[in-house]
């Protein structure tokens, strides 16, 4: 716990050092994201909803989901450019540390300045639970709940892709159409999207049961019971998932030998 501690307060100094910087990397961080919500809320300005839904039921699912997003860019980093890791053999140095590797790539370098993203979706939640008639109060347990599953799954997806580096080496393609491109269609309600997308987001990709289907519980779109418990069987079933992948890779690893 000491040593995790000391990478942390390691990481934060560091990135610290240079206080204006280090503010207007969290400030653009997260302006660079609300530029998308921005893009979203002028095409709301001239279609009050989309399939039924409101801005404000809308903005909370982009919440949940990019507040899971922006966690991940925060300790993220080394599954972000894992490839990387395979390709100079630096991977090597994580295998003789007596430490589990993706926990190693967590906290090797810890980027504060990716909390914009986190304040960014936050606003974002304050501002959708003010246009909806969802009651934050009634919720908000429910929503915090979301959104640990959301960050949750976000890791076991990108350690699936990080993983994929062991076979491919280069990953950054696959991760692009894999997590960006869903995740952004999983910022909208998946009813409006084809079946197959449907499906891909539920089932493949689920980021859909993080906030499409319990939303749609609590605003009474959808009956089924299990809407609600998508988020815990999405992340439950994704993780043995994950965790295979990643242990199956490390066998197929060949080192350098640097």
């Amino acid at each position: 716990m000491k040593s995790i501690l000391a990478l942390f307060m390691a990481s934060l100094k560091t990135q610290y050092e240079y206080r204006l910087n280090f503010w207007m990397d969290m400030t653009i961080s997260g302006l660079n994201l609300f530029s998308d919500f921005l893009l979203l809320f002028f095409f709301m300005l001239s279609f009050e909803e989309i399939g039924g839904w409101s801005f404000g039921e809308i903005a909370i699912i982009y919440s949940i989901v990019e507040i899971g997003w922006g966690v991940f860019r925060v300790f993220g980093e080394g599954l972000s450019r894992f490839e990387e890791l395979i390709i100079t053999g630096r991977f090597d140095l994580l295998l003789i540390r007596p430490m589990n590797t993706v926990k190693q790539l967590l906290l090797e370098r810890v980027d504060f300045r990716r909390l914009g993203v986190v304040f960014e979706a936050s606003a974002v939640a304050v501002f959708g639970f003010i246009r909806s008639p969802i009651s934050f109060g009634r919720i908000w347990w429910i929503y915090l709940l979301l959104v640990l599953c959301s960050t949750i799954m976000t890791f076991e997806i990108n350690i699936i892709l990080a993983a994929i580096s062991f076979w491919t080496v280069r990953n950054s393609d696959i991760v692009v159409l894999a997590f960006y491109s869903t995740r952004t269609a999983a910022m909208y309600p998946a009813h409006i999207y084809t079946p197959m997308l449907k499906h891909l987001l539920t089932f493949v990709v689920p980021l859909a049961t993080v906030g499409y289907f319990p939303i749609g519980y609590l605003t009474g779109r959808i009956d089924s019971f299990l809407a609600i418990l998508s988020p815990i069987m999405g992340v439950s079933l994704l993780l043995p998932v994950a965790t295979l992948t990643w242990f199956s890779g490390m066998k197929h690893y060949t080192s350098t030998g640097t």
